[in-house]
């Protein structure tokens, strides 16, 4: 069946299917879906329909599910699925694939699938159980095709057809020494137009990428969007080939990173957990930042009560406080979060940081003119008070400059030592920039209204 993204039905579909009993109508829907899609639907469709949407699936379809749900839905399924089916959905994933589930399973139902598994697949399971998830070796794939650099032509088709199953997806034939030391890679396209008595060792390009299995899975997905890479093999300390990286595993660090970010500026330090029902878990993970975040903006309150105990005759100058503080807030956060994604995509790091913050402070300095002399013409024509518009527009332009360049520093900061910056560009810079600018204003207004 041919598939058009606009053509699959939605969950309410499946629930009819499922309620009405056309179990031939059914296999049909369920043919029609990407894995990608069945995870979809899977996660909004009522738990209670599950077994009877999962029962026809065959062992691939529920090995192509198990990979593409989120953790805490596979524990779900997993518990539908009696032993047999479950190690059989196992043995139909790839290495790095299997590894990554088993590691998000329970533990003892982990050792139980490990256990069940044949014995070449738990060895390569367990070996790559051994790496940090984030890592390259938690990252890679045993299953590549590799040869040796004294083959010919003949004997590395040969080597393909005989591991073309097994490794899937084949971009790159690896090229090794005795040692099993990578020398190389040779690409199909070469090995298709050389001559069958060619020796691989005239072919194998010698200029190549690769990691070892330490190296974070950050630097890994920045390799693969640098170089374009489609797959980067991984090596161990002496040089041994040791698997690869498929493009679409950097993809997905590259989305799971983002996400990580983007859940971490509004507080959640742990993002798997947000869109889950644990109610109670998420409010106790976002509630700390909240809290820190009550607790900080009490200074601007109190500095907000001294300006009516300071200027009790100069009530117009109190509507400007939340202004001056918001705009000091925003202009803070859309530093932080340009300096907090510089850093997840490779294109900010402390070589650049002068360059960097030159740069935010030039810019903050035009919009904060800009804003401030807006700002200040509003308060003469609000007020009709000059003194009154000067002091908005000083204290504007300053907060903004000022809030702008500790939106750089403070993820730097926090990055040298060694915290998440995600995190500063949340409440923390949020709370700092309140602080700084409603501080700015009223030192302002006590140095010319006073």
């Amino acid at each position: 069946m041919e598939y058009h993204p606009e053509n699959v039905p939605e969950v309410d579909d499946l629930e009819e299917l499922v309620l009405g009993g056309d179990e031939k109508a059914l296999c049909n829907f369920l043919a029609l879906l990407q894995p990608a899609d069945m995870a979809v639907i899977f996660d909004r469709l009522p738990r209670d329909l599950w077994p009877k949407v999962v029962a026809p699936l065959n062992i691939a379809q529920i090995s192509d599910l198990m990979e593409e749900l989120p953790d805490h839905l596979r524990d779900d399924l997993a518990e539908l699925l009696s032993p047999n089916q479950l190690t059989s959905a196992f043995e139909e994933m790839a290495s790095d694939g299997a590894a990554d589930v088993i590691a998000d399973l329970p533990r003892p139902l982990a050792k139980k699938v490990l256990k069940a598994l044949p014995a070449e697949d738990r060895r390569e399971v367990e070996t790559l159980l051994k790496y940090p998830e984030d890592t390259a070796g938690g990252l890679m794939q045993i299953e590549l095709v590799s040869v040796l650099e004294r083959a010919t032509v003949d004997e590395a088709v040969e080597a393909i057809r005989a591991n073309a199953e097994e490794a899937g997806d084949l971009h790159f034939v690896y090229v090794v020494d005795d040692d099993n030391r990578l020398v190389g890679s040779l690409s199909l396209e070469q090995l298709i137009l050389a001559r069958s008595d060619t020796s691989i060792g005239k072919l194998v390009d010698r200029d190549f990428h690769c990691v070892t299995t330490d190296v974070d899975q950050e630097e890994v997905a920045r390799m693969f969007r640098r170089y374009d890479l489609v797959s980067l093999p991984v090596v161990g300390d002496q040089g041994t080939l040791l698997g690869r990286i498929l493009h679409d595993d950097a993809l997905d660090v590259l989305e799971e990173e983002v996400d990580e970010d983007i859940l971490r500026m509004a507080g959640a330090e742990e993002p798997e957990l947000v869109y889950t029902d644990q109610i109670l878990k998420i409010a106790w993970v976002r509630m700390p930042w909240l809290i820190s975040t009550l607790l900080g903006l009490t200074i601007p309150a109190l500095l907000t009560r001294l300006f009516q105990i300071t200027f009790p005759y100069m009530a117009t100058l109190v509507p400007f406080v939340l202004v001056i503080g918001a705009m000091g807030g925003n202009i803070g956060t859309q530093s932080a979060t340009i300096v907090v994604r510089g850093f997840a995509t490779g294109r900010v790091d402390f070589d650049n940081l002068g360059r960097f913050l030159y740069k935010e402070t030039i810019v903050s300095f035009i919009i904060g003119i800009t804003c401030g002399i807006i700002a200040g013409a509003v308060a003469i024509l609000w007020q009709d008070d000059a003194i009154l518009g000067l002091t908005v527009a000083i204290s504007m332009t300053a907060a903004i400059i000022i809030s702008a360049i500790l939106g750089v520093l403070v993820p730097y900061l926090f990055r040298l030592i060694k915290i998440d910056p995600a995190v500063a560009a949340g409440p923390t810079v949020t709370t700092i920039n309140d602080i700084v600018a409603i501080g700015i204003y009223y030192l302002v207004a006590l140095s010319i209204v006073a």
